[in-house]
């Protein structure tokens, strides 16, 4: 952890500040242990100071490293309690421009901070430690890669429960037994369990309509392992679909092939993310591929990089990231397929091992 908080700091000088305030639970998490869902980590030039409730007292005792653990307790809201911490306890010491993030501090909480501080400026900052928890080290790897093969091994011991009858709640369900039984914390998002027509909606979470034969299903699917996600979608057919459904099919897969073989360390995401979507255009269904081709995975499912059209950002050995292709074509169905791709010094690592091509059930 002080390795992160170190290389927080080397970003100081840039920023033109000498403090910074991380409210961001994941980003927390990352720099100094804490799990809980209040706190608030200051850092300094020479220390960091970590603030949370008195129900997190023994917690923050346990994960917190880097950081000296300071709890309140008297009733205030979080905001006026923080306030006070840094105000009133001696023991916190600072000085100078403070840098906080934008997206995470409430106005009311920033107004205080003028107020209570009115010799310190406070600097507007945006994924400051985003961009740090990009490249992932060993321990993240590893567990991301334990996170992916469960789903591997969760969604092969589902199917064979897929059959016309059965809701996308209870296949859902079956999904979120088998992460927890093979040694997943818990799902990590709302699983995505969408047949036939409702395939055609990106988000379609699973609903109470029952599978049918001669139907696609979506399942995108992901479970977290010591805080760390899994993201995987498979498409399969319940018997036999339309020969459009089969043709999208197999211009997804290859889109989706094409998407991988550009994630490489140095390529930008805007261009990885256009291997696929021209493929997609070119076969005559760019209008229906309506969402970015990726994203990163970290402590939270949806982290930087971005892969979009629109993201700059270069990949770099270390990074995780999706490749996840779609079609949705509103009133027949839909086709995704993704998996979660380790980029590597050479290239990168499919870390799925689910079977991507077509398949009937």
């Amino acid at each position: 952890m002080e390795q992160r908080i170190a290389a927080l700091r080397r970003r100081f000088r840039t920023l033109g500040i000498a403090n910074f305030l991380v409210k961001r639970p994941s980003n927390i998490r990352w720099l100094c242990g804490f799990t809980g869902s209040s706190g608030l980590l200051l850092i300094t030039g020479r220390n960091a100071y970590f603030i949370t409730d008195g129900r997190y007292t023994n917690q923050a005792k346990e994960e917190v490293s880097g950081a000296l653990v300071y709890t309140y307790s008297n009733g205030l809201n979080a905001a006026d309690a923080f306030i006070r911490e840094l105000k009133s306890n001696r023991e916190i010491r600072f000085r100078g421009r403070i840098g906080f993030e934008a997206s995470f501090l409430t106005v009311d909480f920033y107004r205080q901070l003028k107020r209570t501080f009115p010799n310190s400026g406070l600097v507007e900052t945006q994924n400051v430690v985003e961009e740090l928890m990009m490249v992932k080290d060993e321990y993240e790897i590893n567990a991301i890669r334990r996170a992916v093969a469960i789903t591997d091994k969760s969604l092969e011991s589902v199917l064979p429960m897929v059959k016309p009858g059965i809701t996308e709640l209870g296949l859902a369900a079956e999904i979120t037994y088998q992460h927890v039984k093979n040694g997943a914390e818990k799902n990590s998002f709302e699983l995505i369990v969408a047949s036939g027509p409702r395939s055609s909606m990106p988000h379609g979470v699973a609903s109470k309509r029952k599978i049918h034969r001669n139907e696609l299903i979506t399942f995108d699917i992901g479970c977290l392992y010591n805080g760390y996600p899994s993201d995987m979608t498979r498409t399969v057919a319940v018997g036999k679909v339309n020969s459009k459904l089969r043709n999208i099919y197999d211009i997804v897969l290859e889109a989706q092939a094409r998407g991988i073989e550009a994630a490489v360390p140095g390529a930008r995401c805007c261009d990885v993310d256009a291997a696929a979507r021209n493929f997609i255009a070119a076969a005559g269904f760019g209008q229906y591929f309506v969402h970015g081709l990726g994203h990163g995975l970290g402590l939270e499912v949806h982290s930087r990089p971005m892969v979009n059209k629109a993201s700059k950002t270069v990949l770099k050995p270390g990074m995780v990231v999706t490749i996840e292709p779609g079609v949705y074509i509103d009133g027949m169905g839909g086709v995704r397929i993704e998996d979660d791709i380790l980029i590597t010094e050479n290239g990168n690592e499919v870390l799925n091992r689910t079977p991507r091509e077509f398949m009937e059930l």
